[in-house]
């Protein structure tokens, strides 16, 4: 899933405002100047009139004749920049006005999608994905190792804070390069502090910038959210749409598992969108404080396994940054 048909729509017709603006500029000018000097609306009813014979004469073939039109169209349109700039004007003043003039504010070159539209598109993913600013701070070009530490060593695998970090960054590198040819779930999993949601927006920011769909959600915000499906669906708008969402893009982000209020009902939801997900070959990143063994205790037979079996676990340890940054 990219944008919905009315997140696409909504973009286009603030092409279409565009357009209407400018075209209300361009008409505004053009008052202005065949009022304060009329010899313009001249030459440019002259233009016109030599376009429509050069029109003519291309159909009949005469490249004399379109040559020679050619030339006095010229010498018109140097006579116009010429009055404007004397009377304090630039000499585009009465050109067509673009925000892009690649595409001339369409959206489109020929059948291909403008850069311009295409940035639109990403700035609309970037609000979809709840990440926003957060992006701007938290991404590869900003990450730090110096926070991780190579004489902190984990007891369990032997290596130390730095060369896992640099493992992982390299991991998560390859699961963007990847995305599009290779289905992959991840599960980032550690202590408090260490930089797993850090790692979530640096792989959202990325696919983002390639045109993916990413949802980014709390955990909490995420049972909040299927809570009110499974009671609330007919009193609260557009609620099954965003569950819809969940189902569907390219990529959902849930941060800090194992916060989250559950009754008796959302844990089913909840199977439900990591099942749905898995039979779609829709991937899915996790972040959590729960280690694999603690993932099995805290949840069904039927969540846990669809984790532990379908999820590449990625453990990231090292000193809580959130307190070396206080101090």
């Amino acid at each position: 899933m990219a944008l919905t048909n009315e997140q696409f729509d909504s973009i286009m017709s603030k092409y279409e405002k565009i357009r209407n603006h400018n075209a209300t500029v361009e008409a505004d000018r053009k008052k202005e100047i065949y009022e304060k000097l009329p010899r313009i609306k001249e030459i440019n009813d002259e233009m016109a009139n030599l376009s429509l014979k050069a029109s003519i004469e291309a159909i009949n073939g005469d490249p004399t004749a379109i040559r020679k039109l050619s030339e006095e169209s010229v010498i018109l349109n140097n006579e116009r920049e010429l009055i404007l700039e004397r009377a304090g004007y630039k000499k585009t003043y009465l050109d067509p006005i673009y925000n892009c003039k690649d595409c001339k504010d369409t959206g489109y070159i020929g059948n291909e999608k403008c850069h311009c539209l295409k940035q639109h598109i990403i700035n609309e993913l970037y609000s979809q994905s709840n990440l926003n600013e957060i992006l701007h701070r938290e991404n590869f070009d900003n990450f730090c190792f110096d926070y991780y530490s190579p004489s902190y060593f984990d007891k369990v695998t032997g290596k130390n804070a730095l060369e896992n970090i640099e493992e992982v960054v390299d991991y998560c590198h390859h699961f963007i390069k990847t995305f599009d040819s290779t289905f992959t779930n991840i599960i980032i999993y550690g202590n408090t502090g260490v930089g797993k949601t850090y790692l979530s927006n640096c792989i959202a920011k990325e696919l983002i910038e390639k045109g993916k769909s990413v949802i980014y959600l709390s955990a909490v915000k995420l049972f909040e959210i299927l809570g009110d499906y499974t009671f609330n669906s007919k009193r609260i708008e557009n609620v099954g749409d965003t569950v819809n969402n969940l189902l569907n893009c390219d990529l959902l982000i849930i941060d800090d598992l194992g916060t989250e209020f559950a009754n008796s009902f959302t844990p089913s939801a909840f199977f439900n969108v990591l099942n749905e997900r898995l039979l779609a070959s829709k991937s899915t990143i996790i972040s959590t404080n729960l280690f694999p063994g603690d993932i099995a205790k805290k949840y069904s037979e039927r969540i846990s396994s669809r984790i532990v079996g379908n999820y590449v676990g990625i453990k990231v340890f090292g000193e809580d940054i959130r307190q070396l940054n206080r101090s």
